[in-house]
């Protein structure tokens, strides 16, 4: 009885989002205390139907305030070719990075937040904090965060309702390990990490545009290793169809899902070449300006992007 009123839920949901004159019907979702913030520069728009693409730079533990300013001079210089731009540093570096910046498309993010406005949480940001930092974008279940700091499902699915609520663009990271891959349990990995994560977004559900995913094969992951062009695709196609049974068809063909697994100058044209791949979350890769530059122009030559 539970899965037919799962599957019923469903279609409801679906309906609710792809007939017109029905959203007076959604449930409100509740909204925190302070409030949403503003949308973030650079906002994503849809141009002659086609999703627009996103690589984001993820630079981990790495950079200080000299190496980044240095990286966000030299990545001004380069036309960016109408992919959209995310920056995603350590906490300490956003406001340098935020002072520095000429081009406000481009987008800094955080790594990393905790879903509460305030309080006695030593050591954490809120999303409050990075917004006056001057980000507009997060990271949301990266597996370093699940693995090394033991983040559970409940919640990273808090931090990404909390972001959507909050207005930021989240990027909400997925991924199977080398020994789930091997026992061919891919899909049913990448399926859980999917329900567990979405279950707290309740309609109205934020505009698609605004919403980022992430396929990250663990087993690729700072390894050298790479996912093919065919086993990215599969596995970022069997994403888009599960986010149509939870939003819609024509929903989830407007969500951008990225590919992050030691994505690269040299193997980005023929991953982006898919159809179902928007752009990179970039990892070593990201910490030379040239080199993201190049990841940029390649992922814009293969989305046929101005």
């Amino acid at each position: 009885m539970s899965d037919l009123r799962t599957h019923i839920e469903q279609l409801v949901r679906q309906a609710l989002q792809e007939l017109p004159g029905l959203s007076s019907l959604e449930p409100a979702r509740s909204e925190p205390p302070s409030g949403p913030l503003p949308a973030p520069p650079g906002a994503p728009v849809l141009r002659f139907g086609k999703r627009v693409p996103l690589v984001a730079a993820n630079w981990k533990m790495n950079q200080l305030s000299a190496s980044a300013r240095a990286f966000l001079t030299a990545l001004e210089g380069h036309d960016r070719l109408g992919v959209q731009t995310v920056i995603c540093a350590p906490h300490v570096l956003l406001p340098v990075l935020a002072a520095a910046r000429r081009q406000a498309d481009l987008v800094l993010g955080a790594q990393n937040f905790y879903p509460e406005p305030a309080g006695a949480f030593t050591g954490e940001h809120s999303l409050d904090m990075l917004a006056d930092a001057g980000a507009g974008a997060v990271i949301i279940g990266h597996s370093e965060r699940r693995t090394l700091f033991g983040e559970a499902d409940a919640l990273v699915a808090r931090k990404l309702s909390t972001a959507v609520a909050r207005g930021f663009m989240p990027i909400f990271c997925i991924g199977e390990n080398l020994a789930e891959r091997q026992a061919g349990a891919t899909f049913r990995v990448l399926r859980n990490q999917l329900v567990a994560g979405l279950s707290g977004l309740l309609p109205p559900f934020p505009e698609p545009e605004r919403l980022v995913f992430a396929y990250e094969p663990i087993w690729a992951i700072g390894t050298g290793l790479t996912a093919t062009a065919e086993q990215a695709q599969e596995a970022i196609s069997f994403v888009r169809e599960r986010l149509a049974e939870k939003f819609s068809y024509a929903y989830a063909e407007k969500v951008r899902v990225l590919y992050g697994g030691s994505a690269n100058e040299k193997n980005a044209a023929e991953l982006a070449a898919k159809p179902d791949i928007d752009g990179f979350l970039v990892g070593n890769a990201s910490l030379q300006a040239a080199t993201f530059a190049a990841i940029i122009a390649r992922t814009a030559a293969s989305k046929g992007r101005p």
